[in-house]
């Protein structure tokens, strides 16, 4: 009992503590935001190395016959010759050169890659090759046309809102599906599709090119004119206050605006009673009601035109920071996945340095099944398992505590805790 008044104590405290963080930093008390933080954990421990990956960027280097007519070169996730479901991870244009590198996001567990050059008749010549690889010879390639035309490689990004406090650890409170697609030789498109809204506040979403300079872009454009923020009155652009596509950061970073309220993104049609809107949780929910419902997920297109091409060649999913923004006590505060945590992007706030769930995750697969509201991601403690991703050998909460096992945790999803 003592010990249980104790921790009510401390939670208490800690929650007084992290609610003035943001407007006096010499209050807040890191040591107890720490302790507070790993007492909600789901799980026993946290490896102090883990950076929450499941993809490398890896760089090869194709060699292509100088009497071809190529005009593209792609890396793929399986063989569009055979398999339907291909996906492009990376592609270019093929100029004058027949030696190009080529970079791409990797998922760990993709351990044959394929790669195809494309000549202007459409016939795609495929090799396949070890994900670590680095030279590219297509002088054994299958010639032929692909079953389907194969799409970008998609990840899905999931979000906790509470930052800079515990979470509840499902993961939905937003869920975003991104595909990076290079276009033309100055042009990179990315299609973010909104799968889902856990959360009744208001949360906003940007993408940091990271490496990329406000001044680096020509124009940010959609194909239908249309973008996410249409749906947004102008009485909500409190977290990001423009309806540009493009916007600069507090480094002159580039920074694409995604949209300033995510439960008007979805284009639901938001009752208003004296100036306030009926917000819901979108998709996140087997029960439909007026506060959970289902509906249709929106996708939109961004077309960002570089001044140059330079390093597009490398520009990867793992160069792309999504991110949102909420508001905590009166101030703006940005989620990032961990290895960004220190961006601050669009605004100033004090980032803790110690380590234990993050509050963004990146999986790298279109059709990751992200937990129902209420359902931990996965719960590991004292030799208890159980939540959305606990299969013993392949759990989420195993990857918690050892980062260089379990990558495949994302494929063993329970399936009455999951949104499918």
């Amino acid at each position: 009992m003592m010990e249980k008044t104790n921790k009510t104590i401390l939670l208490g405290i800690a929650i007084l503590t992290l609610g003035v963080m943001s407007c006096n930093k010499n209050v807040y008390d890191e040591d107890l935001h720490e302790e507070l933080i790993r007492y909600l954990s789901p799980v026993d421990s946290v490896d102090q190395r883990h950076e929450w990956l499941l993809t490398s960027t890896r760089t090869y280097s194709l060699s292509i016959d100088a009497g071809s007519d190529i005009k593209k070169a792609m890396l793929l996730t399986g063989n569009p010759l055979t398999d339907r479901t291909a996906e492009i991870m990376t592609q270019q244009e093929v100029g004058k050169s027949k030696n190009i590198t080529i970079s791409a996001s990797v998922p760990y567990l993709l351990t044959t890659l394929y790669a195809a050059l494309v000549d202007g008749e459409g016939n795609y010549y495929v090799t396949s090759l070890s994900s670590d690889d680095t030279n590219v010879s297509f002088a054994d390639a299958s010639a032929g046309t692909p079953l389907a035309a194969p799409t970008p490689l998609t990840f899905t990004y999931i979000f906790e809102e509470n930052f800079p406090e515990a979470g509840d650890y499902d993961y939905n409170d937003l869920v975003l599906r991104i595909s990076q697609e290079r276009t033309g030789e100055r042009e990179v498109t990315f299609r973010v599709t909104l799968a889902a809204v856990g959360s009744f506040r208001q949360i906003a979403c940007a993408i940091r090119l990271i490496g990329y300079r406000f001044q680096d872009i020509d124009s940010v454009s959609t194909p239908d004119e249309r973008t996410f923020n249409d749906y947004v009155p102008d009485t909500h652009f409190n977290l990001i206050d423009s309806r540009d596509m493009l916007i600069q950061g507090r480094n002159r970073e580039a920074v694409l605006n995604i949209f300033a309220h995510a439960h008007f993104a979805t284009g639901d049609d938001l009752k208003e009673d004296y100036g306030l809107y009926d917000k819901k949780k979108y998709n996140v929910t087997e029960e439909y009601t007026d506060e959970t419902p289902t509906i249709p997920v929106t996708t939109k297109t961004f077309v960002v035109y570089f001044k140059k091409s330079t390093g597009l060649n490398s520009l990867t999913l793992d160069m792309i920071d999504p991110f949102i923004i909420t508001e905590y006590n009166g101030s703006k505060m940005e989620t990032h996945l961990d290895i960004y945590r220190d961006a601050q992007t669009l605004y100033e706030y004090n980032v803790p340095k110690f380590k234990d769930l993050p509050w963004a995750l990146c999986i790298p697969s279109r059709y990751f099944s992200y937990p129902l509201e209420g359902c931990e991601i996965g719960f590991k403690k004292k030799g208890y398992m159980f939540g959305a991703y606990m299969t013993k050998g392949h759990s989420f909460g195993e990857w918690a505590e050892d980062h260089r096992n379990y990558h495949d945790w994302y494929l063993y999803p329970t399936s009455n805790q999951v949104w499918d």
